[in-house]
């Protein structure tokens, strides 16, 4: 297929989902203005329905076009590859840095997520990882700004 009638198709179905996205969120809003507070959650079920819809097409095309390019540019695909072994291996520093101590609070008692290891960890190696990943986007910017003053 050429580009054009590639990019074509692309548009013609980004404009039909974002139609689509607004007839629904339309719908919303003008069913749940008058509803009683019992039936807002029957009402935004259709709603969070077309935001899972949403959510699958977008995890369908993420995996299909890398798919795709690795496909089509196999040595390419090896920087890719090398730059999600990256975050993978960021992840991985995260998940051992991670503390499972609990947590006392008021709500520890009620709340057993706050003593729980598993879900400790996981939520520290999220943690860890964002300010890993956050300190290597900003050394990154701040590298190539004193590298475009040095080449002036």
């Amino acid at each position: 297929m050429s580009n054009n009638l590639v990019n074509l198709l692309v548009k013609i179905f980004t404009w039909g989902l974002m139609g689509v996205s607004v007839i629904v969120a339309l719908i919303f809003f003008f069913r749940i203005s008058g509803a009683e507070p019992s039936q807002e959650a029957n009402i935004a079920e259709s709603f969070i329905l077309w935001a899972v819809i949403l959510l699958g097409i977008a995890v369908v095309i993420s995996l299909a076009f890398p798919l795709i390019f690795f496909a089509m540019n196999p040595k390419n695909a090896t920087k890719a590859l090398l730059g999600l072994a990256a975050v993978g291996l960021v992840f991985i520093v995260g998940y051992f840095m991670a503390d499972t101590t609990p947590i006392v609070t008021a709500v520890s008692d009620t709340n057993l997520d706050f003593s729980d290891p598993s879900v400790l960890r996981f939520a520290d190696t999220g943690i860890i990882a964002t300010y890993i990943l956050f300190g290597v986007a900003v050394l990154a910017l701040l590298f190539t700004g004193v590298r475009s003053l040095t080449k002036l």
